[in-house]
């Protein structure tokens, strides 16, 4: 799927941002399209080099995601009283859904993942500042 100027809406909470839908894996994702500093054509370019090899890039977010927060949930946030056992890595990854993807001017993308309640229902969103590798991640919400 390639996303042009045609397919975008604009985005009626954030001025000159804009939005268009993703299919992935049966679901439907929402993707906002910020160019910020940028001309919308150069966003469009970073977003359609991420979604054209979705798959790599996904999975390369949700590494970060595990790597960055698994620790954290077993050591701070685990609590098997009331539903919420420590967790391995594969069970940790089958808690987290593709919620959103943001794109920000030409090189910055967000990557959003609901975490089934594991911290409390905030959204965890690993964070690419060159358009390639997904390095930073925080905890939103």
């Amino acid at each position: 799927m390639e996303i042009t100027k045609e397919k975008l809406e604009k985005d009626s909470d954030i001025e000159g941002s804009f939005i268009a839908k993703l299919i992935w894996n049966n679901k439907k994702i929402d993707l906002r399209l910020d160019p910020d500093d940028v001309t919308i054509e150069e966003t469009l370019v970073l977003a359609n080099k991420i979604i054209g090899e979705f798959g790599m890039y996904f999975k390369k977010a949700e590494d970060t995601i595990v790597n960055d927060f698994l620790e954290n949930y077993n050591e701070n946030w685990s609590d098997s009283k009331n539903g919420y056992p420590k967790l391995n890595e594969l069970e940790f990854r089958c808690n987290l859904e593709l919620n959103g993807v943001n794109f920000l001017s030409k090189d910055c993308v967000d990557i959003f993942f609901n975490e089934n309640g594991m911290f409390g229902n905030h959204s965890l969103i690993a964070q690419s500042f060159d358009g390639e590798n997904f390095d930073n991640s925080t905890m939103f919400g």
